[in-house]
C-alpha cells in the first residue's frame, strides 16, 4: 500500500500573540481550502489560541487535530512547546523546560538563529528544529538546516504568519504513523509550500504590536523607518 501523509501548519499566530490580529475563522478558511489534517497554532506565550482553535474544529472540522501549543519567551530566546495541558508560566529557560517536560510537551525551536542565545544547546535540548521560517533569511533558514543535521534532529517548515494572506506560506506533509506526535518525530516529512514574506511584515506585526500596547514610541520609531527607508538615496 502506498504512504499516507498528513498535511498540516507549524509555528503561526492569531489574535491572541501581541503583535498579530488573525482571527481564529481564518485558520479554518484555511484548512478546508489547503485539505489540512492538522495546525500547531503557537500565540505569544499563551495557549488560549490554540484552545479555541481547537474548540472551533470540534465544531465545524472534527477531522482537522489541534495540538493544545504556545511559543515561549525565555531568556534564553523562544521555544515551542506543544501537546501542553496547562499554560506554562515561567520564564527561565531552566524552569520552563523542567515545567515543559513535566507536561511530556513536544518542544521545537522556532528560527534558531534569530533571537536565541545558544542554539546548539535549545537544539539538543527540543525534539524538532525549524529549517525554514517565511519571515527569516535564506543564509539563517540554511544555518537552522546545518543545526538539525548536525544535531540528528527531524526538521519542519513554518510561515511564522502574522498576517493572514501568508498563512500558507509554510505547508508540510508528514508520513502519517497513526499519531500526530509520533508522525511529527519519526515520520518522513516533505514540504508543500515554503514562500518567503516580504520584508514588510516584520513592520506590519511590529505596528500592531505598538498598538495593541498603545506603545507610542515603538509607532512613531516604526514610521520614522519604514518612511526613511522609501527616501532616496541622496536624501538619507
Amino acid at each position: 500500500m502506498p504512504e499516507t501523509y498528513r498535511r498540516g501548519i507549524i509555528h503561526c499566530h492569531s489574535y491572541h500573540s501581541y503583535d498579530c490580529v488573525i482571527p481564529i475563522a481564518a485558520y479554518l478558511r484555511l484548512a478546508k481550502k489547503y485539505q489540512l489534517d492538522f495546525i500547531i497554532l503557537t500565540d505569544h506565550d499563551t495557549i488560549a489560541g490554540s484552545r479555541e482553535l481547537s474548540r472551533a474544529a470540534a465544531k465545524e472540522m472534527p477531522s482537522l487535530e489541534v495540538p493544545i501549543a504556545a511559543e515561549y519567551s525565555t531568556d534564553e530566546g523562544d521555544v515551542i512547546a506543544a501537546f501542553v495541558a496547562e499554560e506554562i508560566k515561567l520564564k527561565t529557560y531552566r524552569e520552563f523546560l523542567l515545567a515543559a517536560k513535566g507536561q511530556n510537551a513536544l518542544l521545537m525551536l522556532p528560527h534558531p538563529y534569530v533571537f536565541h542565545n545558544s542554539p546548539e544547546m535549545l537544539a539538543t535540548d527540543c525534539d524538532l528544529v525549524e529549517v525554514f521560517n517565511s519571515r527569516v533569511s535564506q543564509s539563517k533558514n540554511d544555518q537552522a538546516q546545518q543545526l538539525a543535521n548536525s544535531a540528528s534532529k527531524p526538521s519542519y517548515v513554518a510561515s511564522d504568519a502574522h498576517l493572514a494572506r501568508h498563512l500558507p506560506f509554510g505547508i508540510m506533509e508528514l508520513q502519517d504513523l497513526g499519531d500526530l506526535r509520533i508522525s511529527l518525530v519519526q515520520g518522513e516529512r516533505r514540504w508543500v509550500s515554503t514562500s518567503r514574506s516580504s520584508k514588510w511584515a516584520t513592520g506590519i506585526s511590529q505596528l500592531i504590536k505598538a498598538w495593541k500596547r498603545r506603545d507610542a514610541a515603538l509607532a512613531t520609531q516604526l514610521v520614522l523607518g519604514g518612511t526613511r527607508a522609501l527616501l532616496p538615496k541622496s536624501l538619507k
